[in-house]
């Protein structure tokens, strides 16, 4: 089953504000991240779906997983799984720690755990339980991030703004490092 998806920059966002260019990518990859921050929860095709699991086109799984990712999962009570962790740049999240600290400090939120300063969980392989992205607490906090704009004016990626909502709504017993898993990104043939 497939799903078309038609992306434009928000009414909200200030056009005449947005580079064509930031952080070396061009509006496309912008819209991506929105895309997989915010608007993917929103779309019908994976409404009756539980767990999703996200690899880019360029990522690869290298050898056999020998058991269902899902039921260990729903075994576990896990809410979010992952493989790497990874730093972003500085200048590309210009702004965005310190929107989430103004949005958890105005909202009274003490994050569950804490990533540090820029590290991000790298979702180019991302499990997860889709009732944290539909939840009430993070179409609050997307919302609150999308309206900010940075995504179109610096390049906030989709993976900070989710590390970070991680942070904040789930508990680090109910995130689980897929380490068994041989995953590379952006392999070389």
């Amino acid at each position: 089953m497939l799903q078309v998806v038609n992306f434009d920059i928000p009414h909200f966002i200030d056009r005449s504000l947005v580079p064509e260019i930031v952080c070396k990518k061009a509006i496309g990859y912008r819209h991506m991240c929105r895309f997989h921050a915010k608007l993917l929860y929103e779309q019908p095709i994976i409404a009756r779906l539980q767990y999703l699991w996200r690899l880019d086109d360029d990522s690869f799984i290298t050898s056999p997983v020998g058991y269902d990712v899902f039921q260990l999962m729903r075994d576990r009570r896990i809410q979010y799984g992952f493989r790497v962790v990874r730093n972003d740049s500085k200048i590309c999240v210009l702004g965005l720690w310190e929107a989430v600290d103004v949005y958890a400090k105005e909202r009274a939120i003490t994050p569950k755990f804490y990533l540090p300063r820029y590290q991000m969980f790298y979702n180019n392989f991302e499990l997860s339980d889709l009732d944290v992205w539909r939840s009430r607490d993070y179409r609050e906090y997307i919302e609150f991030i999308d309206r900010m704009g940075g995504i179109y004016y610096h390049r906030w990626g989709d993976a900070p703004i989710k590390s970070l909502a991680v942070t904040l709504l789930i508990s680090d017993s109910r995130i689980h490092y897929f380490s068994d898993i041989a995953y590379e990104h952006q392999r070389q043939w």
